[in-house]
């Protein structure tokens, strides 16, 4: 209201003393202060007419000149302003800002300095400059100077969001957040400190706090790409993967040649199985910019997930001769080396990828498994406690109000709450640590998934079993934490304290396993359990790929009269074992049995077979948890998952019932079946 005011109030001078310039330069104040700076020129033009020697009216020209983007205009003007009136402190301040945006960073330097000489106290010069000197790279000089404007004013908003920043390019990303918070407490409407608030908390690993401020960034300023991307980029990072796909589409539509949105855009679109829309994604972005090595980097881990191994590899060359550092690339070459059983140098890769990139959570993470492989147990595990922060996350971590679990609560009559992470099979490995826990005094609730509780609960009468619709209660009495994939840390260190594994965990339903025997054995007749496939997440299917096999390569082993094999693969397999059928395969199914969501029936199978042979997947740590001798088969020698290294005598350390069959020379599913007759005959 009031500017609408003084507008009116300028109008009516303008009437009444056309010639009178000061009249055209308070219209123009006017019309500019309400964000109109054409307007507002056309009136500073008609004042410089009539006094063309006016300090004032020059630098008020060049200030709308300014907010239009016309800076050599506005240059010319703001530069006669200080010859006319030297000691003017507002020019000079002005002339800082036009050089700055033409790019003459020692020139606008000169200037602020000149302006801060003939107003030392004057917080926004001194914000001006903070900022030149962020943008020039100089975070030093830019956070002294963010320092001072707010020691003048407190409440400058805009400082404080920017001091944040240059804190956070420091590395100092925890006095960061703290500015972050006081931007946005002087400037609710501050979008781009919300922003950027959330964007520090995800890139610290905090996304679930991340979120809820990127998403009132997006409401309070829809109309940023910017803060599309960052939102998008979170939601991925949180498996919404939908949801960053409209986000960054929406990015997209606000400005079509934001590249970095369409490269996440082509991420969110492969962990959604999109791939030809992703490649198309990736591939839109190198046709504009060959060097975009990120771009590039993402789809040679396309590749590598639908295997083409031979793509995905020159994909990250040629990512890593654009950057040699990008941590990406050598992460995802590592891995590739990895499979092909080069682990020296994959693990040279992933030091590179650290070293480019300390906050490399995956890079770490994939050494640490890399260190497991070769029984380095102590440094394997520590790195492996990063799977937390990997993108996406390979678990996802728990808020807790008690601390974790660690060495130094032994023996202190805590009561841990322990919870599950990842899948079936990670739950039933680990878990087999939790009779130690119990040898050494330790009180503690377990939760399980729900399809397993009666079996542990069977077995282990004395613990506190519970499934996950249960635990935010049973955990309630709890004064400490732990995932259960955090047990191995504590509890299996070297490779000597896996001579501490239990040779079974679990023991099935009596009755169920004696009734299917019953119905399974011949005289003369040993029944073998089998599965061999595995069933990953598209962005997985690499892994799916090799760890699953063929049913149609149990063929010859179907044919032995002395061998009844058992259909223990769940999904959906009609077409396979119509196909084996016809080619002479014979196959015993349970057909009363759901092997998905029966856990306590699947587990009374297995009991009811003399052994088990499989590839690696959650079969083989059914057989494990119950003591069931086992054959684990997987190719060239090449193991899947760390548990699957076989030791000395070929067994898995973790289940001592379990026999791994793999060679460097095995090379085929049909080859390792072969070497899995030859056991079953010795």
């Amino acid at each position: 209201g009031r500017m609408a005011e003084a507008e009116r109030a300028a109008r009516q001078s303008v009437a009444a003393e056309p010639q009178r310039p000061e009249a055209h330069e308070l219209l123009g104040a006017a019309l500019a202060a309400q964000g109109r700076p054409q307007e507002a020129l056309a009136s500073f033009d008609r004042a410089r007419e009539l006094r063309p020697q006016s300090p004032s009216i020059r630098h008020n020209r060049a200030q709308a000149l300014f907010a239009l983007g016309r800076l050599d205009e506005a240059r010319d003007d703001v530069q006669e302003a200080t010859r006319l009136k030297p000691d003017m402190h507002p020019a000079w301040n002005l002339l800082g800002n036009v050089l700055a945006g033409l790019g003459e960073a020692a020139g606008a330097e000169r200037a602020y300095r000149h302006a801060l000489a003939l107003r030392p106290g004057h917080a926004e010069t001194q914000y001006n400059l903070a900022l030149l000197f962020q943008n020039a790279g100089r975070l030093d000089e830019s956070i002294a100077c963010y320092r001072k404007a707010l020691q003048l004013r407190p409440n400058l908003a805009a400082a404080h969001n920017n001091l944040a920043n240059a804190l956070k390019a420091k590395g100092r990303a925890e006095d960061a957040l703290t500015h972050y918070a006081q931007a946005v407490r002087f400037d609710p409407q501050l979008a781009d400190a919300y922003s950027n608030w959330g964007t520090a908390l995800r890139e610290m690993g905090r996304v679930d706090e991340a979120i809820p401020l990127l998403e009132r960034a997006a409401a309070m300023k829809p109309r940023s790409g910017e803060i599309q991307n960052n939102l998008g980029i979170a939601y991925f990072e949180r498996n919404r993967f939908r949801e960053a796909v409209d986000c960054q589409r929406r990015a997209l539509e606000l400005d079509p040649g934001f590249h970095e949105s369409r490269n996440n855009l082509g991420n969110a679109l492969a962990a959604l199985g999109e791939e030809a829309q992703a490649i198309a994604c990736y591939e839109e972005v190198l046709a504009q910019l060959p060097q975009h090595a990120d771009a590039r980097s993402n789809l040679g881990l396309l590749l590598q997930e639908r295997g083409d191994v031979e793509g995905a590899i020159r994909e990250y060359e040629r990512t890593l001769a654009i950057r040699p550092d990008h941590a990406d690339a050598l992460n995802n070459y590592g891995y590739l080396l990895q499979e092909q059983g080069r682990r020296e140098e994959a693990m040279a890769l992933y030091r590179r990828a650290m070293e480019a990139n300390p906050r490399s959570a995956r890079a770490a993470y994939n050494l640490g498994l890399s260190h497991l492989c070769r029984f380095e147990f102590g440094e394997g595990w520590r790195l492996c406690e990063l799977r937390y922060h990997t993108t996406p996350p390979v678990a996802v971590l728990r808020p807790f109000r008690v601390p974790a679990f660690t060495e130094a609560d032994w023996g202190k009559g805590r009561r841990i709450a322990i919870w599950r992470e990842q899948g079936i099979g990670d739950q039933l490995l680990y878990s087999t640590l939790l009779p130690e826990l119990e040898a050494r005094g330790e009180s503690f609730v377990l939760e399980i998934d729900k399809r397993l509780v009666p079996a542990y609960r069977r077995a282990h009468p004395g613990w506190n079993v519970v499934p996950p619709e249960e635990s935010e209660k049973a955990f309630a009495g709890c004064d400490r934490h732990l995932a259960i994939a955090s047990l191995p840390r504590l509890l299996r260190p070297s490779r000597e304290s896996f001579e501490r594994q239990p040779r079974a965990l679990l023991a099935a339903d009596p009755d169920r396993a004696s009734a299917y025997r019953e119905r399974l054995q011949a005289p003369g007749v040993r029944v073998i359990g089998i599965s061999w496939r595995s069933f990953q997440p598209s962005p997985r299917a690499y892994l799916q790929k090799k760890k699953s096999g063929s049913l149609a390569a149990f063929r010859a082993l179907s044919q032995r009269e002395d061998i009844r094999l058992l259909d223990l693969q769940y999904g959906d397999t009609a077409a396979e074992r119509e196909a084996f059928a016809q080619a002479g395969g014979r196959l015993t199914r349970l057909d009363d049995l759901d092997l998905f969501g029966d856990l306590e029936g699947v587990l009374a199978a297995v009991d009811a077979c003399d052994a088990i042979v499989t590839t690696s997947n959650v079969t083989a740590h059914y057989a494990g948890v119950l003591g069931k001798p086992a054959y684990l088969m997987y190719l060239h020698g090449n193991p899947p998952f760390h548990y699957w290294v076989p030791d000395a005598e070929g067994r898995s350390l973790w289940y001592p019932a379990v026999r791994i069959v793999t060679r460097r020379d095995i090379d085929t599913w049909e080859k390792a079946l072969a070497t899995v007759d030859e056991l079953l005959h010795a």
